[in-house]
């Protein structure tokens, strides 16, 4: 099991590279795909950036914030995200490899999550655990809404921010290309 674990984790970037210059590759823009898609983008780089900011990765175990609402904030952000490329693709095929994506790592990637914190923090971590859902967030009202900018940018948060805006830009060039040649 741990030799699984060590390839999902170590190539799962990789794939996810893979499979998003495929759905890219597929995409068929629009302007209100783009533009549906693009809210849906910002929704998931503010949870993730909400999240990277409350988070002190392995010195603490983060339960304030979006961790008030879920345990994986981060991977429900990247849901969200990913959702919202498929959406600016427009296209069937570049829904599909994202869900089979996501569906083949994150739910991994969550039970392996559980167990390390798990295993970490012992009894705090299974008390909070007992109070906030595994992923999707609680609708409630949100315990410790502060942000720490040192912390979003230590944990590199910004690189998503970034990434996401060349994902768009991408998907805007190639929407004046196929009108330019349409």
């Amino acid at each position: 099991m741990k030799n699984t674990t060590e390839l999902i984790i170590k190539y799962r970037s990789c794939i996810g590279i893979i499979c998003l210059f495929l759905v890219l590759y597929l995409a068929i823009p629009t302007p209100k795909s783009i533009s549906i898609g693009f809210f849906f983008i910002l929704a998931g780089i503010f949870f993730r950036a909400w999240s990277s900011g409350h988070i002190n990765k392995d010195n603490e175990l983060a339960k304030d914030g979006p961790y008030s609402l879920t345990r994986n904030p981060l991977y429900f952000g990247n849901f969200v995200l990913g959702i919202g490329i498929a959406i600016a693709c427009n296209h069937i095929l570049s829904t599909i490899i994202f869900i089979i994506y996501y569906l083949l790592f994150f739910p991994f990637l969550m039970v392996i999550e559980h167990r390390r914190l798990k295993k970490k923090f012992k009894n705090e971590y299974i008390e909070w655990s007992k109070k906030s859902n595994s992923f999707f967030p609680k609708i409630k009202k949100v315990k410790g809404f502060n942000f720490n900018i040192a912390l979003y940018m230590k944990n590199k948060e910004y690189r998503v921010l970034f990434f996401s805006f060349f994902v768009v830009a991408i998907l805007i060039l190639k929407y004046l290309k196929i009108i330019k040649t349409g």
